[in-house]
């Protein structure tokens, strides 16, 4: 059973010079081949947050509070509603600024130690991450790995520092134009990669030991959502018994809709691929797909998390147990 979204109307609001930089460095990143991935971009929501505090420049406290608190509700209604660790994190960052909220000093202090809380501990969670996913992986061993996800690119990154040399199949992921980021990443670090299309998954998936993909979020039902084509990746994985592994912090568990349910895909457009050729732009084209992938629970062998190597349902007590 799926949860329809709501439509929301989306004002973006006036933000200061430096949080505007900030802003333009990952709405739209994609479709320049530059995708941030969901954690780094709550980490960057949070400098965002920050910079606002420090560029603010009069005495108005009650303004402060209200002009952070529409920066947190376009992020939560735009890049929110892809993934919930956006809310999540959000939610978490700025409980209680109403309480600190007495003189402009007194938010700047408390909006800066939530955030840089929030970035140390995500940062790592991603640390155990990359320990946890390390003893999956060994010498030459050669994995299958599909679109961006900076999660699984500090896997790679990681890996090489221990020397561990991998051979890695990387698909184009032409809806994001997620796969070159990953390529740079893993020939960065001194792995060998084979870049392939979409349509030459079915055909060199076969050939790895293991399969990664990240995840925009983790759904109550133990499966997870993320990027179009994830589904066919998984079911090819399985087709062939390549185990598939989901890097992600627990935070990115959607814990707003009621147990059994998950959100609804949405309908939305494909710049990355409309701005391929000038054809596509004709007004009898459309150039669009649901916006994520569900990926089912018994498609994943395991999710690797800040707490461990765990099975989908593992998994779901685990966020539970996050969020009390």
């Amino acid at each position: 059973m799926t949860m329809k979204a709501n439509p929301t109307l989306i004002t973006k609001p006036n933000f200061t010079p430096r949080a505007r930089k900030l802003v333009d460095s990952f709405e739209g990143a994609e479709i320049h081949g530059k995708p941030k991935g969901a954690s780094r971009t709550t980490r960057i929501i949070n400098s965002i947050f920050c910079a606002i505090t420090e560029e603010y420049n009069t005495a108005d406290p009650t303004e402060l509070v209200q002009t952070i608190r529409d920066a947190a509700q376009y992020f939560i209604n735009t890049r929110g509603q892809m993934t919930p660790t956006i809310t999540n994190a959000i939610t978490l960052v700025l409980d209680g600024l109403e309480q600190h909220s007495s003189t402009v000093s007194d938010i700047t202090t408390f909006v800066t130690n939530r955030c840089e809380h929030f970035n140390s501990e995500s940062i790592a969670n991603l640390d155990q991450i990359k320990y946890h996913a390390a003893t999956l992986l060994k010498e030459n061993m050669t994995i299958f790995v599909y679109d961006y996800s900076s999660t699984v690119a500090g896997i790679i990154t990681h890996t090489g520092t221990l020397s561990n040399s991998l051979k890695i199949i990387i698909p184009e992921s032409r809806a994001l134009n997620g796969g070159i980021p990953i390529v740079k990443a893993a020939i960065s670090s001194g792995h060998e990669v084979l870049y392939i299309t979409d349509s030459a998954i079915g055909q060199q998936i076969q050939a790895a030991e293991a399969a990664f993909i990240g995840a925009e979020s983790i759904t109550n039902i133990g499966g997870c959502w993320n990027t179009t084509g994830s589904t066919m990746v998984a079911l090819v994985a399985k087709h062939y018994n390549v185990p598939l592994y989901i890097p992600t912090e627990l935070m990115k568990f959607d814990n707003s809709n009621p147990q059994g349910t998950i959100r609804e895909a949405i309908w939305k457009d494909i710049p990355a691929i409309k701005t391929n050729d000038p054809i596509l732009l004709d007004k009898n084209v459309s150039v669009q797909s649901l916006d994520l992938d569900h990926v089912e629970s018994e498609l994943i062998t395991a999710f690797v998390t800040e707490q461990g190597i765990l099975t989908p349902n593992r998994t779901v007590i685990a966020a539970k147990r996050l969020f009390g």
